[in-house]
């Protein structure tokens, strides 16, 4: 089940933090880079950040959460994230979808991800999802921004 998650309510905000510390810790292997930005979220961060979240919810936890910030009909996902113990379950798809679904009216949406996060740029392909720019951060991480075009 999907339901909205309010970030600024304590647990929520705990739970969420908990999420991303995992997931996040999975790409920054994949992409040899420890120093992500979501490592560094603390619930204080997360409460003040802006995103509209969602969260999906499997036996009784919180295994997934997407969140995005829209402007104007652009829609940016801004975190996407799954619980390792939940991973390769339709999860990550169905938090895209219904992305899409929710914010039908939109006319493009755009992510960002590592690009050696081989995984997640199959994700968002599979989803309608086309690379558009890859850029070099000064960090020296290579991240690859994608965009869906909707009717």
């Amino acid at each position: 089940m999907i339901r909205e998650i309010d970030i600024a309510a304590g647990e929520w905000a705990e739970a969420v933090l908990r999420l991303q510390l995992r997931s996040y810790a999975v790409e920054a292997r994949l992409i040899g880079f420890p120093d992500l930005p979501p490592l560094q979220d603390t619930v204080a961060t997360l409460r003040r950040c802006g995103e509209r979240f969602f969260g999906y919810i499997k036996q009784e936890q919180l295994a997934g959460a997407i969140s995005y910030e829209r402007t104007e009909k652009t829609i940016h996902i801004c975190r996407l994230m799954v619980d390792p113990d939940f991973f390769r379950q339709g999860i990550a798809s169905a938090l895209i979808e219904f992305v899409c679904r929710k914010e039908r009216d939109a006319h493009e949406i755009i992510v960002m991800t590592g690009s050696a996060n081989t995984p997640a740029l199959l994700l968002y392909e599979r989803h309608g999802f086309c690379e558009v720019e890859q850029m070099r951060m000064p960090e020296g991480i290579s991240l690859t921004k994608l965009v869906k075009r909707l009717a």
